[in-house]
């Protein structure tokens, strides 16, 4: 009812398609179990969704990124949890490009499948000391960190305990790169959706960590090509929006298919699929969706284009790409929530997806990238004013 958009289709996009209903089957699973299974995790591996945007130069797919999108849309109509695991593992890929060549050496040294974890939000305090940095502190919402192997942190830079600053008032940050098994999983992921990701606080107790495994966040990746162009502040966002438009997608399938099943609500003459009611909100759910995809695409499209000529993109087309999110998982909730509502009584149970994907995309919403607060730093700039530290 809703094909993905054919302007590319990869490899890695037709393997991973063959594995929707696979997914699809086991999402009960890997929702009880708040986790992927780890021969699902092989499955996708071997598909090529770990490695898409690993460089070339470390054995890695290195695809453009309105194709990775597509693939993580894909993934998100036969589980949004499974699609939401592998974005942030491809998130993961485009932060590990911020750190130098020595610690990229240490990531891939098995390979390209690499699942990478973290949190860019400064929750913990690194202090230099004798070879290097120590690292303390609690970050929360690390998505599958059970499988992940390497774990970057962002933290706030410290001098005797007090905050170092820079630019005048604002704090110095830094990432660091840990390997997990030094950072403590604390079990924290008891969530209302995206049940499966696994995405429980991590805590790290004075860890230390050698300089080459340090960035700033601020600074260009060392490898050239569109995506350097594109600051990776900028494009993660755009993966919690193809979660969001592939499980609102799979969402307007399922009601569909319960119409076509015959289905005839409680005390109602007609089956449902010849109500008229219920045609006019599956058609305008329907559009919704295309129009969510379109801008989705549309916005991704265009940066990337202009990445792939060499243009750095203004302030403006960055905060438009930024603001992207909310207004596609803005779009996508509707979606949703009209399926639940078209679903009706048998929508509520626990057997049924619809409760589930209502659930995922209302958590995908909840996200910081999916805020109002882009819209803001866009206003702001249209407007002739300083959009303060919108765009840092």
């Amino acid at each position: 009812m809703n094909p993905l958009p054919s302007a590319i289709v990869s490899t890695t996009l037709s393997r991973v398609t063959e594995l929707k209903a696979t997914i699809a089957g086991r999402a009960e699973q890997i929702e009880s179990e708040r986790c992927l299974p780890a021969d699902l995790l092989s499955d996708l591996a071997a598909a090529g969704a770990l490695r898409m945007l690993v460089p070339r130069e470390r054995g890695g797919a290195n695809l453009p990124l309105p194709e990775t999108l597509r693939v993580v849309e894909a993934l998100a109509t036969a589980d949004a949890s499974v699609a939401w695991t592998v974005a942030q593992a491809s998130v993961a890929q485009l932060v590990f490009r911020h750190f130098p060549a020595a610690a990229l050496d240490e990531v891939y040294a098995s390979g390209p499948d690499v699942v990478g974890a973290g949190a860019v939000a400064p929750k913990g305090r690194a202090e230099a000391c004798d070879g290097g940095w120590r690292v303390t502190g609690d970050w929360p919402f690390v998505t599958g960190i059970p499988h992940a192997r390497w774990v970057y942190l962002q933290c706030l830079v410290v001098d005797r305990g007090r905050p170092r600053l820079r630019d005048g008032d604002l704090p110095e940050l830094r990432l660091v790169l840990l390997p997990a098994a030094e950072v403590t999983v604390l079990d924290t992921w008891h969530s209302a959706g995206l049940r499966g990701t696994a995405s429980h606080d991590v805590r790290a107790a004075r860890v230390s960590c050698p300089p080459e495994r340090t960035c700033s966040f601020d600074a260009e990746p060392a490898l050239d090509g569109p995506l350097r162009r594109l600051p990776a502040r900028d494009q993660g966002g755009l993966f919690v929006a193809a979660v969001a438009v592939g499980a609102a997608a799979g969402a307007l399938d399922d009601v569909a298919t319960l119409a076509r099943g015959g289905k005839r609500p409680a005390f109602a003459l007609d089956k449902l699929a010849d109500a008229p009611v219920f045609q006019d909100r599956l058609g305008e759910a329907h559009m919704l969706l295309r129009s969510a995809r379109a801008q989705l695409y549309a916005e991704v499209d265009a940066a990337w284009e202009a990445a792939l000529a060499g243009t750095r993109p203004t302030d403006l087309a960055r905060a438009q790409l930024r603001a992207t999110a909310p207004v596609v998982v803005g779009l996508a909730r509707r979606v949703a929530r009209h399926a639940f509502e078209l679903g009706g009584g048998a929508a509520v149970y626990q057997r049924s997806p619809l409760q589930r994907r209502l659930r995922d995309v209302q958590t995908a919403g909840q996200h910081f990238s999916a805020g109002r607060d882009f819209y803001r730093t866009a206003g702001a700039l249209l407007a002739g004013a300083d959009p303060g530290i919108g765009l840092r």
